[in-house]
């Protein structure tokens, strides 16, 4: 999804967070410079963290949801994901398999093995292997 310059309170995704986000970060620079912005949950915890440092008016009881929506809304694409070490959280967080999905590729690895190849992790029974489509050129075996 592209966001311009002008980015507006409705240009942004939908999703639970999006008004304490909008209140909290359209104060001071404006809700174009959040959209433009990719990073993962730990950096934008850190950012939100930064910015009530610097003044942000911002309650405790909402960052939860502010760095949940940020996370989810303008994600950082990460870096190469090792299916035969990942954890099933690792799985999830950077391949967005369900905590299903996650479970059996490490079930399945660790009663056969180690994968090769892409190919191989479509013998994981649950797995949809077309969510992995797109992480294709990110595994490494």
């Amino acid at each position: 999804m592209a966001i311009a310059f002008g980015a507006r309170a409705q240009d942004l995704p939908d999703g639970p967070g999006k008004q304490e986000t909008q209140q909290a970060c359209g104060q001071c620079h404006g809700l174009a410079q959040v959209a433009m912005a990719k990073h993962t949950k730990p950096e934008w915890d850190n950012i939100v963290t930064d910015m009530i440092g610097r003044g942000a008016a911002i309650m405790e009881d909402e960052i939860p949801a502010i760095v949940e929506y940020l996370a989810k809304s303008f994600p950082k694409q990460g870096g190469s994901v090792n299916v035969n070490r990942a954890s099933g959280k690792e799985l999830v967080d950077e391949l967005k398999l369900t905590a299903e999905e996650a479970d059996a590729l490490v079930r399945y690895r660790e009663e056969n093995g180690y994968f090769n190849k892409f190919q191989d992790l479509q013998k994981v029974a649950g797995l949809d292997i077309k969510k992995l489509e797109p992480a294709r050129d990110r595994l490494v075996y």
